[in-house]
């Protein structure tokens, strides 16, 4: 009969049974093994997307200073220019009124301070600096007004159609042509505007 069958030898038979029996059952139970492990314990794992923890929703928070007196800061306001003239055309000595709409743009309320002395208005022809308020005396009185989210306040100054010469005096008036409204209100800066000076607005 075949020795694989009937085991031959000085021992008794099932001795090596139990042999043959541990050489095939060794890897059987390392294959096993790998096999449960890769499988992830048989526990399975959470899909993408589900489960606590996954794919968490995020809210935005505003990193400003939520204290309603805090004062504004540049970065809290936008500014507008606007013109009080219809289509922005003045007759040639017109005293032109110059409007900025100053708006908080932030998420919290803060203060802003206005003051004369720190708004900067200029006009420009061309290449030329026809008129401006810096380095000019101005009033330094201030006001302060509280501006919530998305609140406005505005600033306006009239400016009397001269050139300026130089010591702040009043100098030619302006001619007919196209200027360009620049300003910069307490640090916050403008887009500008264009205007026009016509000899017949008709």
């Amino acid at each position: 009969m075949s020795s694989v069958l009937y085991p031959v030898g000085p021992l008794p038979p099932k001795v090596y049974w139990v042999r043959r029996l541990v050489v095939l059952g060794v890897p059987l139970i390392l294959i096993l093994i790998i096999a449960f492990s890769c499988s992830g314990g048989g526990g399975g794992r959470p899909s993408a997307g589900t489960g606590a923890g996954m794919n968490p929703t995020t809210t935005p928070t505003d990193t400003a200073s939520t204290d309603p007196n805090a004062a504004c800061v540049p970065g809290d306001l936008s500014a507008v220019l606007d013109t009080s003239a219809d289509g922005s055309i003045y007759p040639v000595g017109a005293s032109p009124v110059f409007t900025a709409t100053i708006t908080n743009v932030s998420l919290t309320s803060c203060k802003f301070t206005s003051t004369a002395a720190n708004e900067k208005w200029t006009v420009w022809t061309g290449p030329t600096k026809f008129w401006t308020t810096a380095g000019c005396p101005r009033s330094d009185t201030s006001s302060t007004k509280k501006l919530a989210p998305q609140a406005s306040m505005q600033l306006s100054i009239t400016w009397d159609g001269k050139q300026l010469d130089p010591g702040c005096k009043a100098g030619a008036t302006a001619e007919a042509g196209t200027y360009v409204l620049h300003a910069t209100l307490d640090g916050v800066k403008a887009q500008q505007v264009i205007f026009h000076f016509h000899t017949n607005t008709q």
